[in-house]
C-alpha cells in the first residue's frame, strides 16, 4: 500500500485542481481577516473565526476528491492496479490516505494563512491555546470526515461526472442541514408582541406589551436531539468550528462523531469497493 499511497501522493503535487482548492481556501480565510482588521467599529481578536475554512472546507474537498479518484476510472487506473496484483482494500485505503493528507495540507495553509495576515493587526490569541488546539483537532478530523464520506462514493461509482455531481449535491446538502438544525435550536423561547395602540414617536414603556410563548421552541429531549444531531452531521459541526455561532458544543463530542463517520464510510466502502464489478 505504501507504494500506491506514493504515486498518489505524488500525483497529487501536480493536481491542477487541488491547487486550486488550495488557493481558493486560503483566499477565502484571507479575506474573512482582512474583514475583521478593517471593521473599525467593534474590537476584534485573532482567534474569531479563526478555522474558518471549515465552512467551505466540505464544499471545496468534494469538488477535489471526486475529480481526483474519477480521473482513475476514467484513465482506467484503478482496473490496471488490480491486474497488477494490488489487492482492492489497499487501492482503496491508498486513495482515501492520499485524500486525507490533501485536506490536511489544505487546513495547513489556511493556519498559517491567518497567522501571518492576523498576528501583525490582531496581535496573538486572548483565549487559552488549548482551547484553540482543540478546535483544530476537530477541524482536522472533520476534514478526514468529509474525506471519507466523499471517498466512498468516488470509490463506488465509476462515472467521473455523475461522482462530482453527486458529492458536490452532498456537500450542500450536508451544510444546509447543519443550517437548517441550527435555526431550529435558535428559536426564541418567548415572541415579544409591541404595544399596537402606540403612535409615532412614543415609547413602548411595556405596560401594554406581550410576550408569547414560541410554538416551535424546542425543549426537554427534542432539543437534546436536535443538539446531537447538530454535532453529529459534518455540516454542524461546520457551522460550529467556523466561528459562525457564537456557541459551541462539546469538542469531545464533535470529535467522535467525525470519528465515527470515517470509521463506518471506510468500513462500509471497503467491503463494497471489494465486492464491485468493475466495467
Amino acid at each position: 500500500m505504501i507504494k500506491l499511497l506514493k504515486a498518489n501522493l505524488a500525483r497529487l503535487w501536480k493536481n491542477k485542481v487541488f491547487w486550486l482548492g488550495f488557493l481558493v481556501l486560503n483566499v477565502f480565510c484571507i479575506i474573512q481577516k482582512i474583514g475583521l482588521i478593517q471593521d473599525t467599529i467593534e474590537v476584534h481578536y485573532l482567534e474569531e473565526t479563526f478555522w474558518i475554512q471549515a465552512y467551505v472546507l466540505g464544499i471545496i474537498l468534494s469538488v477535489f476528491i471526486s475529480l481526483f479518484i474519477g480521473a482513475e476510472y476514467e484513465y482506467g487506473t484503478i482496473r490496471n492496479k488490480i491486474i497488477s496484483g494490488y489487492d482492492r482494500s489497499e487501492i482503496y485505503l491508498a486513495n482515501i490516505f492520499a485524500c486525507i493528507i490533501a485536506g490536511w495540507i489544505m487546513c495547513m495553509g489556511c493556519l498559517i494563512s491567518s497567522l501571518l495576515v492576523g498576528v501583525p493587526f490582531l496581535g496573538f490569541f486572548h483565549t487559552e491555546l488549548s482551547e484553540i488546539l482543540l478546535q483544530g483537532i476537530c477541524v482536522f478530523a472533520l476534514s478526514a470526515a468529509y474525506t471519507a464520506i466523499y471517498c466512498f462514493f468516488a470509490m463506488l461509482i465509476h462515472n467521473r461526472t455523475i461522482t462530482a455531481i453527486a458529492c458536490i449535491m452532498l456537500s450542500f446538502l450536508l451544510l444546509f442541514s447543519g443550517t437548517v438544525v441550527s435555526n431550529r435550536l435558535d428559536e426564541s423561547e418567548y415572541y415579544y408582541i409591541p404595544d399596537a395602540s402606540l403612535g409615532i414617536g412614543e415609547i413602548d414603556d411595556g405596560s401594554n406589551s406581550e410576550w408569547i410563548r414560541n410554538p416551535d421552541y424546542l425543549e426537554g429531549t427534542e432539543r437534546r436531539i436536535y443538539e446531537i444531531v447538530f454535532e453529529v452531521i459534518p455540516g454542524g459541526q461546520s457551522l460550529q468550528l467556523s466561528g459562525m455561532l457564537n456557541e459551541h458544543t462539546s469538542y469531545t463530542e464533535m470529535f467522535s462523531a467525525s470519528l465515527a463517520w470515517i470509521i463506518i464510510s471506510c468500513g462500509c466502502g471497503v467491503l463494497l469497493f471489494c465486492r464491485k464489478d468493475l466495467r
